[in-house]
C-alpha cells in the first residue's frame, strides 16, 4: 500500500458502516478490503447490505494543510467530470454518493458502483492490443475535449465560484500558489521561484490567445483506465478530478501524454515548423506539470526521488525556454 504519503490513513469498519448507512442508508458491511492505487485518497472496496453489492469507497486525504489549493474540492470536480462523461457517451463510474460536507467524518468522501475489471497498467497485453486500447483511448479523449466553457481554470475552483476570464490567469493563479507551497518547504530557492513567475508573467500574451477553454481530463494514463476483465476492452475512464478548462495542448503536454497511439486516436499533431507560439506554450505547459509533480513528491506523497527528478528537470528548462 502508498502507505508513504502524507496524505493517507486508514478508517476502521465502524466509520465505514456509518459512511455507508447515512449516504445510502446501509449500514451492514460484509468485508472491506483497502485498494492499492493512487497515494491521494484512501481507497476500499466494500461489500455491503444485505444483497452483497460491491462499490468503491474514495475517502479523501488527512493532512489537509498540505494541499494545493486546486486540490480542496476534487470530488465535487470528479461528480462533474463524471457526469460530463456519462451525457457525452465516455464509459466511466456511475456515482452512488459524493459528500464533501465532513459531517459523518472529518474527510471528503464517494462511494462508486464496483466495477468487475482490470487496471490497464496491470493488464498483460500485446503490442496490438495496447496500441488499440490507447488509440481508442485517444479517440475519447478528442470527445471530452468538444466539451467547452465559458471560462478557464481546474474545474475544482470553477464548482467554488473561481472563475478566469483568460487562460494565462488561470495558470500564473496557480504557478503562484504551487510555488507559494514549494517556497513553504524549502522546496525551491527563491531566485528560482522568481525566475518561473517571470516566465509565466511574461507569457501572458502568448497563452491569451487560447480563447476557448476546452474541458481537459489532465491525468489520462493507464492507471486510470479499467478494463474489461475477459475481452480487455476499455470499461471506464476513471479520476478525473484534476481536469481543466484550457488549452488541449495543455494536455498533452503532460509527460503521459506522448504516446503516438493515442495522440493517432485523438488526431493530435506536434507543433510544426512555423508553430513557434504552440511550441512555446507546450513548454511552459510541461514546466508547469515538473512544478507540480516537484511539489507533490516534497509536500504530499514523501517522494523525495519524484522530487529530485522533478526539480532537476525544471533547472534544466529553465537554462533553454
Amino acid at each position: 500500500m502508498n502507505t508513504q504519503s502524507s496524505l493517507f490513513r486508514t478508517v476502521t469498519n465502524e466509520e465505514i458502516a456509518s459512511i455507508f448507512s447515512h449516504a445510502l442508508q446501509e449500514s451492514h458491511i460484509e468485508r472491506a478490503t483497502l485498494l492499492d492505487g493512487g497515494m491521494f485518497n484512501t481507497t476500499y472496496r466494500v461489500v455491503y447490505g444485505d444483497q452483497k453489492r460491491e462499490a468503491v469507497l474514495r475517502l479523501g486525504p488527512v493532512n489537509r494543510e498540505r494541499l494545493m489549493g486546486f486540490e480542496r474540492n476534487l470530488m465535487q470536480a470528479e461528480k462533474y467530470v463524471c457526469d460530463v462523461c456519462l451525457k457525452i457517451g465516455i464509459p466511466t463510474s456511475h456515482i452512488l454518493a459524493c459528500d464533501t460536507s465532513k459531517s459523518v467524518i472529518d474527510r471528503d468522501f464517494m462511494i462508486v458502483e464496483y466495477i468487475p475489471s482490470v487496471v490497464m497498467v496491470n493488464a498483460a497485453l500485446s503490442e496490438e492490443k495496447r496500441n488499440a486500447l490507447c488509440f481508442d483511448l485517444g479517440a475519447y479523449l478528442a470527445k471530452l475535449h468538444g466539451v467547452t466553457g465559458d471560462s478557464f481554470g481546474f474545474v475544482s475552483r470553477i464548482l467554488k465560484g473561481n472563475r478566469f476570464l483568460s487562460w494565462s490567469e488561470a495558470l500564473l493563479f496557480e504557478v503562484v500558489d504551487i510555488t507559494d507551497h514549494l517556497a513553504h518547504m524549502n522546496g525551491l530557492p527563491a531566485a528560482e521561484i522568481e525566475a518561473i513567475r517571470s516566465l509565466f508573467l511574461d507569457a501572458r500574451p502568448l497563452l491569451d490567445e487560447i480563447k476557448t477553454p476546452h474541458l481537459l481530463h489532465t491525468d489520462l494514463w493507464a492507471g486510470n483506465v479499467l478494463l474489461d476483465q475477459n475481452d480487455l476492452s476499455i470499461k471506464a475512464i476513471i479520476d478525473g478530478d484534476r481536469a481543466v478548462f484550457g488549452d488541449p495542448d495543455f494536455e498533452f503536454s503532460s509527460p503521459w501524454m506522448e504516446d503516438v497511439q493515442m495522440q493517432r486516436g485523438y488526431g493530435f499533431l506536434i507543433p510544426q515548423a512555423g508553430e513557434e507560439n504552440r511550441k512555446q506554450r507546450m513548454k511552459l505547459y510541461r514546466m508547469f506539470y515538473l512544478l507540480l509533480e516537484a511539489y507533490v513528491g516534497i509536500g504530499e506523497y514523501n517522494n523525495l526521488n519524484l522530487y529530485r527528478e522533478r526539480t532537476q528537470q525544471l533547472r534544466e528548462m529553465l537554462k533553454t525556454i
